[in-house]
């Protein structure tokens, strides 16, 4: 009896380098929020109260208190937001970064009224979601990899006109239309971060949560010299946890048929099966392509 060892490798295209600078000029210019240009609402204090003591703003967006003193503050049950007294200078600055309704109050004078809220709503058409759909998370590749990387975007009340890619922070491409996906190509050994991030049709962005995967240098597939007892054969081969490989078999060399596909749990993978000592038949392993 004999055994092959074969192994599979991809066609890749070179990868096209782009440079960071696209993505800080990305952060400056919409902020963490996703708006271009965060506003800053002026709230002040006159005698003892607020004014005006309702404000809307949208996410990113700041107030800006005045007016404060050694008897004034600003401040929630939860974030103080400007402290206790006494405030140095008089005022405060408080950024919201999140959607909700907070009410807050002078904390000597709340008794007689001195209160305040502020309603931090969603930037208006601003695209709900973006999520990377593939690859999942976790996934293993070998390399070089050309990984088709895709996004599903959720946006009522406007269009999406644009979704970037970065895999570690380089831009891999964009895509203007569903299915919104590109090939990030080439890319050697290494962990990469995937984000995405989606434009709509006033400007607005949102950036998709993090996606972890890795590439890794295939090692060589080596089969261990086989074991025959008890009517089975069980044998070893070599691997890369998280990389697919195909077990095949033949009675002649020629023809070959799949007996098994798994994705590798560890370096050495066993393998058995039934077999018949009176009946000739040869194994190889190989390497399956990235998906």
């Amino acid at each position: 009896m004999s055994t092959l060892n074969t192994r599979e490798y991809g066609v890749n295209l070179p990868i096209g380098n782009r440079s960071l600078a696209l993505i800080v000029a990305i952060a400056m210019q919409f902020g963490a929020g996703g708006r271009a240009f965060a506003a800053t609402t002026n709230v002040v204090v006159s005698g003892f109260t607020f004014s005006p003591s309702a404000v809307t703003i949208h996410v990113g967006d700041s107030v800006k208190w005045s007016g404060l003193s050694t008897i004034h503050n600003v401040q929630t049950d939860t974030d103080p937001f400007c402290g206790s007294p006494p405030v140095s200078g008089g005022t405060c600055t408080h950024t919201f970064n999140q959607a909700g309704t907070f009410n807050y109050y002078c904390r000597p004078h709340r008794s007689i009224g001195m209160v305040g809220t502020v309603t931090v709503q969603q930037a208006a058409g601003a695209p709900r979601s973006v999520t990377i759909t593939n690859p999942a998370t976790g996934a293993v590749f070998a390399a070089p990899a050309n990984l088709t990387v895709q996004a599903s975007v959720a946006d009522t009340d406007g269009s999406v006109t644009n979704v970037q890619f970065f895999a570690n922070g380089a831009a891999v491409g964009s895509a203007a239309a569903v299915p919104f996906s590109v090939v990030a190509s080439n890319l050697a050994a290494g962990n990469f971060a995937l984000t995405a991030i989606a434009f709509d049709n006033s400007g607005l962005a949102t950036t998709s949560p993090v996606v972890n995967i890795s590439v890794v240098a295939p090692v060589d597939i080596m089969l261990s010299a086989p074991l025959i007892s008890n009517g089975q054969i069980q044998f070893n081969y070599s691997a890369n946890a998280g990389l697919r490989y195909v077990v095949e078999n033949s009675s002649n060399f020629v023809t070959w048929t799949s007996v098994t596909t798994n994705v590798a749990t560890s370096a050495s993978v066993p393998y058995g099966e039934a077999f018949n000592v009176n009946v000739l038949r040869f194994y190889r392993v190989g390497r399956l392509p990235n998906p």
